[in-house]
This record gives C-alpha cells, sequence and structure tokens, in this order.
C-alpha cells in the first residue's frame, strides 16, 4: 500500500566492509555496496517515493538517521518514514586497525562506567523504526511505541582532537534536543548513554550529563543511566538505533535491564558530583501517575559528531491490550470501519437494531513460496497456544481472534502464494492450521497465475439457503441488511406485506411462489454489495432462472428499486398466471439500459442482448425451473474469465477461495461496522539462504 507514497527511507551506514571482501575475491560490485544503493534498494523494492538518504556520521550515523527523518516529517516532505542503521563487522583489517589504535576491548567486553572499561566490542545488526506524525499514526490505529518529542545534531568542532569527546558540545547538542520539548533535565527518567566503555570517553559524558540532567533533580530521584552496548557491543554506525529500541522497550515494559560490567564505579568520575545512577541490575522504572515515562538516547561519532532525541512514552488506555501472555501488550486504537456501498444502493442507513457479532471469519496468509505459507501457519499456531487463557472466554477468544483476522487482512502485504482459512473459533482454526502444516506441498510451486477477469454466477433456486443466510447476512452485515430494508421498503408499497417476513419465516410461507423471487433477487442483490464492498466487481455475469433478473441489475440494466418490482411483479405472475396487463404495465414502466459489462444469458449460454421490456418470456420464470447445466454454467470461461464466483450461501468460505486464487481482496469490507484494533502478530518467515562471496 506504500507504492508511491512520500515515504522516505533514512539510515545510518558506515563504509562497506564486504567490499573489501568482493575487491579481494576479485568480484567488486559498487551498485552492490554503495550507501546511497543500500536505502534505493529499499525505496526501490517497495516503490517508497520520498527520499532515500544514507548517513554516514561513524558512530552517531544512525540516531542522526532518525534526526533526519523527524525533521523531514515535519518539513511535510514526507508522510512516513522508516529511519534506523545497519551494521556487518566484515573485515579483519578495519578490525586489526582498531586494536592497534586502541579501541578494542583486551578483555572481550564493553564494561562502560567501570574502572575496567578498556574499550569496545564489535557489534553487528540492523535496526528499523518506522515514523509518522502522531495524530496520523493515532488517526490510522497504528501500534505506537513512544513519540520523539525532540532531537538535535551537532560537531565538536576545533577540539582537542578529531577523534576526543568533546563535552561542552556533548552539553550542547543534550540541551537543544531538550530545549524542543516543554521538558527541563530533571523531567527525564532514564537516559541511554553512548558510553562506548573508554575510561576518558564515560567519563567526559557522564560530565556533560550531570550538566543537563542532574540541575534542579531531587537525590532520591536520580536519572537512571544505561547504555545496550554492554549487552550487545556497540553497533558503531547502528549504534543509536539499537540504543532508540532498547528504550521504547524499556519503557513499554516499564523495566530497565540489567547493564553488564558494572561493578567498580570508573574512578575519574565524581559519582558525588549529580544524582545519577547506573542500572547494574534489572531496574522498575520510576513511575510517575502524572505522566508518561521519559527518556533520552545519546550518540557521538569519532568523527566529532554528536547526535541526542527525547522519547516519551506513548500512554493510552485504549492501547493497553490484554493477550494473556504475562504482560500488557500495544495495540492500536480502535477503528470503526465504515462500510462502502455500490453508488446505485445509495447511502447506508441505520437499521434500528445492533448488528451481531460475525459468526465466521478469515485469516489471510501468504508468502513467496509455499514454504513461507506452511512455516507461518506454524507460527499461528504457536501464537494461539501462548494466548490460550486469553481466550480461554467465548467473548475474549472472539474479540483476538477478529482483531487478529483484522491485522492479517489490513495490516500485512499479500503474496502471490495464498491459504485463506475460514474458521468459527479457536478450536476450527487450529485445526485447519494444522491441516496446512501436515500438508505434502511442493516448496517450489510456482505461484497462480494473475487473475484477470472475473465472473459471477447467479442461480435460479436457492430457496433451501434462503432463510438461514438470508437471517445471518441481515444480522451482521450492515451493506446486507441495507440491501435487504430497501427491497423490503418496496414490497411493503407494492405488495402491503413484508419482504423480511416472508424470508425469516414469519407469517408467509418462503416456498410461496409469490416470494420466491423477490427473496433470491434480494438476496442475491444484497451478496453482490458484499462482494463490492470488499473490493470484488464482476467481468462477466452469467443469470439461470429467477438469477436472471439479479444478474441483469448486476450488469447495470435496471436500477435496484426496478429489479425489485420487476421480481414482485413476476412471482404474482407466476404463482397465479393472471393480471398480465398488470405485469406487462411493470415491465414496460421500467428503463433499461445497455449492460456495463458481458451479460450472459443462462439459457442459451451465450452473450445476451439486453430483450424489450415487454418480452415477459425473458424476465418471468417458474419457480421449480431445472437446475443450471455444467456446459452452461461453464459458459463464461469462452470469454476467458479466470475466477467464476456463485453468488450463494458461504460467502466467508467463498471469499477464502477468491483470495487463494489472488483476487485482490480488501479486507476492510469483512469488517464492516466493527470496531477492531491491530495486534502484534507473527511477521513473516523468511526462506533463509545464504548469499556469501
Amino acid at each position: 500500500a506504500l507504492r508511491g507514497s512520500l515515504t522516505g527511507v533514512f539510515a545510518g551506514v558506515g563504509g562497506s566492509e564486504y567490499r573489501d571482501l568482493m575487491k579481494a575475491r576479485r568480484a567488486g560490485s559498487y551498485l552492490g555496496t554503495a550507501g546511497s544503493v543500500t536505502v534505493g534498494r529499499v525505496a526501490f523494492a517497495l516503490g517508497l517515493e520520498g527520499p532515500a538518504l544514507p548517513v554516514d556520521m561513524a558512530c552517531a550515523s544512525s540516531l542522526v538517521a532518525i534526526h533526519q527523518a523527524v525533521s523531514s516529517l515535519r518539513r511535510g516532505e514526507v508522510n512516513l518514514a522508516l529511519a534506523g542503521g545497519v551494521h556487518a563487522a566484515i573485515s579483519q583489517q578495519i578490525a586489526e586497525f582498531m586494536a592497534e589504535l586502541g579501541m578494542l576491548s583486551r578483555s572481550g567486553q564493553c564494561s562502560p562506567f567501570d574502572e575496567s572499561a578498556d574499550g569496545f566490542v564489535r557489534g553487528e545488526g540492523c535496526g528499523i523504526i518506522v515514523l509518522k506524525r502522531l495524530s496520523e499514526a493515532e488517526s490510522d490505529g497504528d501500534r505506537i511505541w513512544g513519540v520523539i518529542r525532540g532531537s538535535a545534531v551537532n560537531q565538536n568542532g576545533a577540539s582537542a582532537g578529531l577523534t576526543v569527546p568533546n563535552g561542552p558540545a556533548e552539553e550542547r547538542v543534550m540541551e537543544a534536543a531538550l530545549a524542543q520539548t516543554p521538558f527541563t533535565g530533571s523531567d527525564i527518567d532514564y537516559l541511554e548513554a553512548h558510553a562506548t566503555g573508554s575510561q576518558l570517553g564515560d567519563a567526559i559524558e557522564m560530565r556533560a550529563v550531570g550538566a543537563v540532567y542532574g540541575r534542579g533533580r531531587d537525590a532520591d530521584k536520580p536519572l537512571l543511566v544505561g547504555t545496550v552496548k554492554s549487552n550487545i557491543g556497540h553497533l558503531e554506525p547502528a549504534a543509536g538505533i539499537a540504543g532508540v529500541i532498547k528504550t521504547a522497550l524499556e519503557m513499554k515494559h516499564r523495566v530497565s535491564p540489567k547493564h553488564l560490567h558494572f561493578k567498580n564505579p570508573n574512578p575519574q568520575i565524581d559519582w558525588d558530583q549529580f544524582p545519577v545512577r547506573v542500572t547494574s541490575t534489572q531496574t522498575e522504572w520510576p513511575l510517575n501517575p502524572q505522566r508518561p515515562p521519559r527518556a533520552a538516547v545519546s550518540a557521538f561519532g569519532i568523527s566529532g559528531a554528536n547526535a541526542h532525541i527525547i522519547l516519551e512514552g506513548y500512554e493510552n488506555s485504549a492501547n493497553s491490550y490484554d493477550e494473556g501472555v504475562g504482560i500488557q501488550s500495544w495495540a492500536g486504537s480502535p477503528q470503526a470501519i465504515l462500510a462502502s456501498l455500490p453508488e446505485y444502493i445509495g447511502d447506508l442507513h441505520d437499521g434500528g437494531t445492533e448488528l451481531t457479532e460475525r459468526e465466521m471469519r478469515l485469516l489471510p496468509l501468504s508468502g513467496k513460496s509455499e514454504g513461507a505459507v506452511r512455516d507461518l501457519a506454524k507460527q499461528y499456531l504457536s501464537w494461539i497456544e501462548e494466548r490460550t487463557n486469553a481466550m480461554s472466554s467465548k467473548s475474549g477468544a472472539a474479540a483476538i481472534l477478529a482483531d487478529m483476522a483484522w491485522t492479517a487482512g489490513i495490516g500485512r502485504s499479500h503474496f502471490a502464494h495464498r491459504a485463506g482459512l475460514p474458521f468459527k473459533d479457536v478450536r476450527s482454526l487450529q485445526e485447519t492450521l494444522r491441516t496446512l502444516v501436515e500438508a505434502d506441498v511442493d516448496t517450489d510451486a510456482p505461484p497462480p497465475q494473475p487473475v484477470t477477469k472475473v465472473a459471477f454466477l447467479y442461480p435460479g433456486d436457492v430457496r433451501q439457503w434462503a432463510a438461514d443466510m438470508g437471517r445471518e447476512l441481515y444480522d451482521a452485515e450492515p451493506v446486507a441488511r441495507t440491501v435487504l430494508d430497501f427491497c423490503d421498503s418496496i414490497a411493503c408499497q407494492l405488495r402491503g406485506a413484508s419482504l423480511l417476513d416472508a424470508m425469516f419465516g414469519g407469517d408467509v410461507a418462503l416456498d410461496d411462489p409469490v416470494w420466491a423471487q423477490p427473496v433470491i433477487y434480494s438476496l442475491e442483490s444484497a451478496i453482490t454489495a458484499l462482494w463490492s464492498d470488499i473490493g470484488i466487481r464482476p467481468d462477466v455475469v452469467l443469470g439461470h432462472g429467477l438469477g436472471e433478473i439479479s444478474a441483469a441489475q448486476a450488469a447495470g440494466v435496471f436500477s435496484l428499486e426496478d429489479g425489485m418490482r420487476l421480481s414482485l411483479a413476476g412471482g404474482e405472475f407466476a404463482a397465479k398466471r393472471s393480471d398480465l396487463d398488470g405485469l406487462q404495465s411493470t415491465l414496460a414502466s421500467i428503463q433499461l439500459s445497455p449492460p456495463t459489462m458481458d451479460l450472459m444469458s443462462g439459457d442459451s449460454g451465450k452473450l445476451a442482448e439486453v430483450p424489450t421490456p415487454t418480452d415477459t418470456s425473458y424476465w418471468i420464470r417458474p419457480a421449480n425451473e431445472a437446475p443450471l447445466s455444467e456446459a452452461r454454467a461453464s459458459a463464461p470461461a469462452e470469454l476467458e474469465t479466470d475466477v467464476t464466483i456463485e453468488i450463494g450461501p458461504g460467502f466467508v468460505k467463498a471469499v477464502a477461495k477468491a483470495y487463494e486464487a489472488g483476487l485482490p481482496i480488501s479486507f476492510k469490507g469483512m469488517f464492516s461496522g466493527e470496531t477492531r484494533r491491530r495486534i502484534s502478530l507473527p511477521t513473516y518467515p523468511f526462506q533463509r539462504r545464504r548469499h556469501w562471496i
């Protein structure tokens, strides 16, 4: 959905060590290793049309990339940004150079703020965050992990040395970021420090931190300080994004993980001068009931670049979501899903009674191979198992599974290899997933061919499912209810009796020929509108028997109202075989238009011409007409249609098959009238292959 959008890519990248490896193998490739192509390839693959900027500012790179992304959002250059950094430590020569320069720890561990600190350990990783303007993220129902309240970047200038940290410059960048917020230094709970584990560098940084964040701070509420480098090493250009992700997780879980290797404080730091506390044990976040948690993140580059951002936790009661997995998980804000009616129906109206919970849901799974789809099914089985407690009650399970289906539908890309899994409850979903996992599939099977042409088939005898189907549609589907209420209003005007009473087994028997045609017409029109609501419209329609009128209406031959009038008149005439003048009068008052798509006759299986209004033999059929023959049902294939959809019962199962066939389903339509939230779901199961030169 982001293809063609103003989405930017901002990534901290250093010199490519892989390029050195390629040159050594005489297989160098500028396009494969250039920083510009690193971000450009992401934009190319996703079709993003905002700026794609590589940022090389040594250890500050990824935090500067975030600053650039924030600035681009504030200026309106982009509406969404991917920001972060990447680092792979491959070059032996670079490692030897760093060791000779005294940058790397001889003990093999990062020990920031400790007297044993003797340098850092090279770490590797890639981290990306998605940034939006807050109001837009809220309105879009995104899962929000935190808010960037301020960011700043500066340079050491003419300092003691190019690679020597500059305390006053570090102070200035912190003050600049803080100045963008309404906070004071004492309002910040936690600092994710740069802290590479250098005796001198750590002492300079801590003095700058004390000057900015120690000012006005109560001694009994010290600033918590830690760094992810003690846990995973120094990710160099990706160090800042590692710190940001760690800090966002800390604010979510309300706990700081243990900062490792801090036993004897660095004696070069005057620990009594300002109130700070290194999180040398797992530490509960200092909760303040008056406000969200607040934190700062620093990254300082060996080139003299300094970057600093201020983060605030995002607190919204609607976003706290108990999934029964031991923590409160983040969910997106509740989203009211509006129905989308075809133009020929008009406006949606309130049916007067509340909608019931949909009995059937659809979980769409997809991948770029059959193996990926199967692995994704395994992940969903584990996901369900982890939430057994939360789904022990029927209502709890229904809410979580509905949000699961919603997120899987609108929060994932849909690739060519697909599995559509209809389910009613936890057990039925687990059974369907297990069947998929245990199926003998060809992991190298090619994907289905793209669907270019769709046919709708309107059968003529659906009385066997009309009552149950009609009630289920009316109770749970706002689009179907609107169509059925409209048709009912026409019946009440012209016949003085309720179509809905006939359909739902009221005073009028459903097998009465007088009602057969209007019931079939209204139900098939309602189901057609449901398909339209999920984005599927036919290129070819084929009607059979009593379904001829529904097919013609779908093809635009006449309006929904005129089709109902014709069905009512036809029902009267077919049942009584009298009042031919009244029937012909109704036919004459209906304005027929050329079909807007291919319209096929169920009698001949050929393309139909619009009959004259008085051609009663075409429009009026006996209710007990013979079933549609296989030859006529397959007639749309002669028009090179790829998929034929029978307009009938089992709507969700039919959507599942349509999804598997490759149709572009708009999943919002399967939740019309509901309020749903995005939740955490399994991510893509990459089928990993090694690509080492």
